[in-house]
């Protein structure tokens, strides 16, 4: 409790009057943190590929993937095996066709070994929130409608509220 206010309450308290205002451009900030998700490069591609302003779409994403002498999950009967090292998403993106939208990704990469779980990684990811008008998180393995930020917008827009959040949980 006394770290809390000693330490972390001042240290965001500055940090908060360093951020930028938000902009009013309808950007979005999309969140992701995945640990070792093949399916990290389709969300990647889904999210650009399916929107209409994808020049307004930037990504915060931390990847914790494995990088050498790499095991499985654990298997049918308790052990383990070697495999691949994790593909990098972000290096995958780069290479496709989406080469345009490199520079609105935002990658830290950090060892599976180095990973501190979901939440600290959603954390991480939202420091590299850079004052877009929309924050976004979502998991690494999403898939994304026709339009999706057109429609979530629209609909932002439409909430009563100044500062609307909208939840979700997938099925």
């Amino acid at each position: 409790h006394n770290i809390t206010h000693e330490e972390l309450v001042p240290w965001d308290k500055d940090y908060l009057r360093r951020m930028a205002k938000p902009r009013d451009d309808d950007s979005i900030f999309l969140s992701i943190a995945t640990y070792r998700d093949e399916n990290c490069i389709n969300t990647l591609n889904w999210a650009y590929g399916n929107a209409t302003n994808p020049h307004k779409l930037f990504v915060g994403l931390v990847q914790q993937n494995c990088y050498e002498n790499c095991r499985s999950g654990v298997l049918e009967k308790g052990g383990t095996e070697e495999i691949e090292p994790d593909e990098d998403c972000y290096e995958l993106f780069c290479q496709q066709q989406n080469r345009e939208y490199c520079n609105q990704i935002r990658p830290l990469k950090l060892r599976e070994s180095e990973s501190l779980g979901p939440y600290g990684a959603r954390f991480l990811a939202s420091k590299l929130y850079n004052s877009e008008q929309w924050y976004m998180q979502m998991d690494a393995h999403m898939t994304f409608l026709s339009q999706w930020d057109d429609i979530t917008v629209k609909s932002l827009h439409r909430a009563p509220s100044e500062r609307p959040v909208v939840s979700h949980y997938p099925p």
